[in-house]
C-alpha cells in the first residue's frame, strides 16, 4: 500500500464508512478499549482512528490522541468530538509512518484495521515501540493471513484486488511477530467464525529506544 494511493481511497469511503463499519467493526473496538483498562490519567494513542467511530467508548478520565491519514475521515471525528463535547480527544492528521511523536509518550497504542493499511507493517510496530512506554500495551485489530492453507493461498490471491479497497489480505500475524519481536500477551476472535483477531501485545522489555529513533 502507498500512503497517497490510502488517503484518497478513505477520503472516498468516508462518505459511508459509519454505516458499513458500525455493523462490522464497532463492537470489536469497543470490547478491546474495554479490555485495555485504562487507568485515569493514562495517554492513549489511537492510530487509524477515521470517523471516530467509537470515541465515547473510551473513559474520560483519560487523553486519547487519535490519528489518521485522511482528512475527510477525521473531519467526521471532530463532529463527534464535538457533539460528544470530550474535551479529552486530540486528533490529528498525519501519516502514522512518520508521526513526530516524543519517545516513550503513550501508555496505550491500539492500531485498529491499520497494521494491513499501512505500506510497511513492520515499521508501523517499530514506531509503535518508540512513542511507547516501557510496558505500554499495543492493542491490534485486524484481519490476518488464515494458517489453513487453501484459505491462506485464496487471501494471497486476491490481496491485489483488496488493495485496491484500501488493505491487504495477506498479512501474516506470525510473520509480523517474528520481524518486530511483538510480546503477545493473548489473541482472540469475537464470534467463532471471524474474518478479524484482536491481538493484545505489548512492547518487549529489549527495546532499544536509541535505534528505534534512528530507523524512525
Amino acid at each position: 500500500m502507498q500512503e497517497a494511493k490510502t488517503r484518497l481511497i478513505y477520503d472516498f469511503q468516508s462518505h459511508f464508512y459509519d454505516q458499513l463499519a458500525s455493523r462490522t467493526l464497532a463492537h470489536r473496538q469497543r470490547a478491546a478499549i474495554k479490555r485495555m483498562h485504562i487507568q485515569p490519567g493514562q495517554r492513549v494513542l489511537d492510530i487509524g482512528i477515521g470517523t471516530g467511530l467509537c470515541l465515547d467508548a473510551y473513559p474520560d478520565h483519560c487523553h486519547v490522541v487519535g490519528l489518521d491519514l485522511s482528512e475527510r475521515m477525521l473531519a467526521k471525528a471532530r463532529r463527534k468530538v464535538a457533539r460528544l463535547d470530550l474535551h479529552n480527544v486530540d486528533l490529528l492528521c498525519a501519516d502514522a509512518m512518520f508521526c513526530n511523536f516524543a519517545p516513550q509518550s503513550f501508555d496505550h497504542i491500539l492500531l485498529s484495521h491499520v497494521i494491513s493499511v499501512v505500506s510497511d507493517p513492520v515499521q508501523l510496530i517499530r514506531l509503535a515501540y518508540y512513542v511507547g512506554k516501557p510496558g505500554c500495551r499495543i492493542v491490534i485489530i485486524n484481519h490476518f493471513r488464515s494458517a489453513n492453507r487453501m484459505i491462506g493461498l485464496i487471501e494471497t490471491l486476491i490481496c491485489p484486488l483488496c488493495v485496491h479497497l484500501g488493505w491487504r489480505s495477506d498479512l501474516s500475524l506470525q510473520e509480523l511477530i517474528k520481524a518486530t519481536g511483538l510480546h503477545v500477551d493473548y489473541r482472540y476472535k469475537i464470534e467463532s467464525v471471524d474474518l478479524w483477531e484482536t491481538v493484545f501485545a505489548r512492547i518487549p522489555d529489549s527495546v532499544d529506544h536509541t535505534v528505534l529513533r534512528r530507523s524512525a
